[in-house]
């Protein structure tokens, strides 16, 4: 989590570091999961060169992933994205969006 936060964890930069560690945690549970990296450039599932990178892209899998993901574990992805709410507790609210618009699309 130090090294996330720019080797300097302060009460400003604490979402960041946040943020970083949940991607980061995210893509590496999906390979868990026997899940190959994606050619999605925003998917959590596509690899990265480095924490810059890591920032660009979005803390949950495409579509695809989601996909892959649930032919090997069966799992109710609405409840799950509702459950994501702690993304807006935590002030992550640009991943609390796009859990959001996902919501709708799936409803």
């Amino acid at each position: 989590m130090y090294r996330f936060a720019d080797w300097s964890l302060t009460e400003s930069n604490f979402n960041k570091g946040l943020e970083r560690l949940i991607k980061i945690s995210s893509h590496e549970i999906g390979h868990m999961f026997r899940i190959s990296h994606c050619l999605n450039a925003n998917c959590v599932i596509n690899g990265t060169n480095g924490l810059g990178e890591t920032d660009t892209h979005f803390a949950h899998a495409c579509s695809l992933c989601q996909q892959k993901l649930n032919s090997g574990i069966r799992y109710n992805n609405r409840k799950r994205m509702t459950d994501l709410k702690h993304f807006e507790k935590q002030h992550l609210h640009s991943e609390w969006s796009r859990v959001q618009k996902d919501l709708n699309i799936i409803k």
